[in-house]
C-alpha cells in the first residue's frame, strides 16, 4: 500500500504519547486538511498486545480515520534493536509522511544511552532520521511531563506497556537512574543544550554535502 507523500501518517501504539500526538493533531487540526492514518504495529512481545491494537483501531474509529496495522509476532525477550528496525520496516513501508509521538525525554534518553555505549559526539544526534517527524520535538520541545498532564486535563486514556518496568531494557533502567538523580533537572538542560545543537549542526552538514 503506497497513499502517497501527501497522506499524514500517525504511529498510534496506544501508550500515552501517542494518544496525545493524536488528540492534539486533530483537536488542533495540524495537519489542515490532509488525509491522516493511523498506524499501529504489534510487536507480539506481550501476551496482550492484541488488547493494544483494538484500543488503537477504536482509537482511529472515532475520529474517522483510516487505520492500517502490522502483527510481527517477534516474541518475548526480543532485542530492542530488532523490535525497532520490524516497527520502522513496516511504518515506512507505508510511504507516507511519517510522525512519531517521540517527546523531549525520549531524545534525552537516546543520548544518555548512546553515551554509554561509546558512541562519541555521533551519538549526540539523536532522532535524526529525515524520513520520521518528531512531533512532540517540533511543536514545543514537549517532554513526558507536559504529555501526561495534557492526557489528565482532557481525560484521555491509554495503554500501559508492561515492558516499560522490564530491567532487561537498557533504555529502562538508564530513565530510572535519570529520574531519581537529584540534578536530573540540571542535567536534563545540559543534555537538551547539546541535543539541539548537534541537531542544528547535522543539518548544516547536510547543507553543505547537497
Amino acid at each position: 500500500m503506497n497513499p502517497g507523500s501527501k497522506t499524514v501518517i500517525l504511529a498510534v501504539s496506544g501508550g500515552g504519547g501517542s494518544v496525545v500526538m493524536l488528540d492534539y493533531a486533530m483537536r488542533y487540526e495540524v495537519f489542515g486538511g490532509r488525509e491522516i492514518m493511523v498506524a499501529h504495529f504489534d510487536h507480539g512481545i506481550r501476551e496482550d498486545s492484541s488488547q493494544d491494537l483494538e484500543f488503537v483501531r477504536g482509537l482511529a474509529e472515532r475520529h474517522g480515520l483510516k487505520f492500517v496495522f502490522a502483527e510481527g509476532k517477534l516474541g518475548k525477550g526480543v532485542s530492542e534493536e530488532k523490535a525497532r528496525k520490524a516497527r520502522y520496516g513496516f511504518l515506512k513501508s507505508l510511504g507516507g509522511e511519517l510522525w512519531t509521538a517521540h517527546h523531549y525525554d525520549d531524545a534525552l534518553e537516546t543520548v544518555a544511552i548512546n553515551l554509554i555505549r561509546g558512541t562519541g559526539w555521533r551519538g549526540l544526534a539523536v532522532l535524526g532520521d529525515a524520513s520520521v517527524r518528531r512531533f512532540f520535538i517540533e511543536f514545543g520541545k514537549w517532554g513526558k511531563k507536559e504529555v501526561l498532564e495534557y492526557a489528565r486535563v482532557n481525560n484521555l486514556g491509554w495503554r500501559e506497556d508492561s515492558t516499560n518496568a522490564d530491567d532487561r531494557y537498557l533504555r529502562n533502567r538508564v530513565r530510572r537512574v535519570m529520574e531519581k538523580d537529584a540534578d536530573y533537572g540540571k542535567v536534563r538542560r545540559e543534555l537538551g543544550e547539546i541535543f539541539l545543537r548537534q541537531r542544528e549542526i547535522a543539518g548544516e552538514i547536510d547543507e553543505i554535502v547537497a
